[in-house]
């Protein structure tokens, strides 16, 4: 990416079911659900392949099970890159509830900062 344009961040949470991936998609729908760039198209002379979008998440556990295509699969337009660091956090929720597919009584909560440029 030659020039960041902007920067979103957001903030996913999985109460139960320590699904990772869900926490992740939260995390980037909470980045950018609240946003609109007009002049993004511009920028790109209308070729909307053209804008990159560096998307990076601190997932607290389990970053080998996280589907890195089910979180590009939120962006209707760019070249997506997906970058995982260690972070976020693991809070307890204080019930195991087997119903929700839980393995352990533990919260997932999965910070994304969106960068988006050309």
């Amino acid at each position: 990416m030659k020039q960041v344009m902007f920067v979103e961040l957001g903030m996913g949470v999985d109460l139960h079911g320590q699904d990772v991936t869900k926490a992740a998609i939260r995390a980037v729908r909470n980045a950018i659900e609240r946003n609109s760039m007009p002049g993004m198209r511009a920028l790109v002379d209308g070729d909307t392949g053209r804008m990159q979008v560096r998307v990076h998440l601190a997932v607290p556990a389990d970053a080998d099970r996280l589907d890195h295509e089910a979180v590009k699969a939120v962006f209707p337009y760019g070249a997506v890159s997906i970058h995982v660091t260690s972070g976020g956090m693991l809070a307890p929720s204080g019930i195991f509830l087997a119903d929700k597919n839980d393995r352990n009584e533990q919260i997932y909560v999965v910070n994304a900062a969106v960068e988006v440029g050309i």
